[in-house]
């Protein structure tokens, strides 16, 4: 049996252990040699890991997936259909079947109150919510902490909406006449009416200062229908202009530093400030969803057959060369931000840069039907819940 010569065992040590040393210092040097570069040069590299930062939810963990908050989330809900969530100046306003909720974006209750609305309807502007009953007469205006006033139309309602500056717009039918406008100014009182006897007003759309509005109108040509805009002054009964006709329904116009974007239901139109007709889209599918929160207006289209799904992304008001972007899953819900486009989809949401770049993702294990981005904050609207991730973009 030989002998175990320990010299020579405690030599083959000493030397693996310098040779460990050895390695050890020069990852060291190696490393501190990246950390001099990088500071040296932070100048070319730093401005583009910020824009990609920007884009990546504050609480994204290693795997992709979003962590939601804790302490008072998530907000219980009743459960059921007919949620609406929506951004109200910092916090988080909440309609459903029987109540509206004003919530800090912490979640604690700013404001609730119980109502009798058979279909109610939400529009937030600004720090005010207007409140109304589609088929009903009454509509009410709340601010994140009180009701400020409750009113009983003359007919049934069938659309509101609500300025920036508080003025409500209320069109309502009956059988004398296919539509009436009329406008009411912060605390109440009416200040404007129109009536519509030959066409069905869809939409209303506030001027910057709330001193006049466009509305669309309704009509059929041939077997078509047809959407046109009439612009007003709140002074003067009759229409400053009356826009070309565009062969779609109409679902939002929109004011843009440019001009007017019309959002249809089978194209979308830019106008001049005054009315003009000047860029056209037709999409190629039926569309499923749209938002114009932001500089961008997005509109979301869908081939079933082809499986196929798209974000059309305008600017301003040109509605004749949009951003147009192949989804890789079908799109629930989309919100159109200053910047960005995010996309809800079964898996999480998407964001898109303006330019149809996706520039991050947030992974959700729970499955939500709609979303609404709130400061730093999404919330996140499931069947009898409501969650919270923070988001720096």
């Amino acid at each position: 049996m030989p002998v175990t010569d320990i010299s020579e065992l405690r030599k083959k040590r000493q030397a693996k252990q310098t040779k460990n040393m050895l390695i050890k210092v020069f990852v060291i040097l190696l490393l501190c040699g990246a950390v001099l570069v990088a500071a040296f040069t932070k100048d070319m590299w730093l401005p583009y890991f910020k824009g990609i930062m920007t884009s990546i939810p504050e609480n994204i963990s290693s795997e992709g997936t979003a962590d939601l908050s804790e302490g008072k989330f998530p907000l219980k809900v009743e459960g059921g259909s007919g949620f609406q969530l929506m951004d109200m100046d910092g916090s988080l306003a909440l309609l459903d079947e029987s109540r509206f909720h004003v919530y800090s974006v912490d979640g604690k209750v700013m404001n609730e109150r119980q109502h009798t609305y058979a279909n109610p309807i939400l529009c937030v502007s600004g720090s005010k919510a207007l409140i109304y009953d589609e088929g009903g007469r009454e509509f009410s205006l709340e601010s994140k902490y009180k009701n400020i006033y409750t009113k009983t139309a003359d007919d049934v309602i069938y659309i509101a909406e609500l300025s920036k500056s508080d003025y409500a717009a209320v069109v309502t039918r009956s059988d004398k006449y296919l539509a009436m406008l009329k406008i009411y100014d912060p605390s109440g009182d009416p200040i404007f009416t129109y009536f519509s006897y030959d066409s069905r007003i869809i939409d209303v759309t506030f001027n910057e200062n709330s001193s006049g509005c466009v509305i669309t109108v309704l009509t059929a040509e041939g077997g078509q229908l047809i959407s046109k805009m009439k612009r007003f002054d709140f002074n003067d009964t009759e229409p400053m202009w009356e826009s070309d006709s565009v062969p779609t329904l109409a679902l939002d116009v929109k004011f843009t530093d440019d001009g007017i974007i019309m959002i249809g239901d089978t194209m979308t139109a830019g106008f001049t400030r005054d009315g003009v007709l000047t860029s056209e889209y037709v999409y190629s599918d039926p569309i499923t969803d749209y938002d114009t929160s932001g500089n961008i207006s997005a509109v979301i289209t869908e081939n079933t057959d082809l499986r196929r799904t798209k974000l059309i992304s305008f600017s301003g008001s040109d509605g004749a060369s949009p951003v147009v972007t192949v989804l890789d899953a079908e799109a629930k819900k989309v919100y159109s931000g200053n910047s960005q486009v995010c996309i809800l989809n079964d898996s999480g949401i998407d964001i898109y840069s303006s330019d149809g770049v996706l520039g991050g993702q947030i992974l959700l294990e729970d499955d939500y039907d709609d979303f609404c981005k709130c400061g730093k904050y999404i919330f996140l609207l499931g069947y009898d819940s409501v969650n919270r991730i923070s988001y720096s973009g």
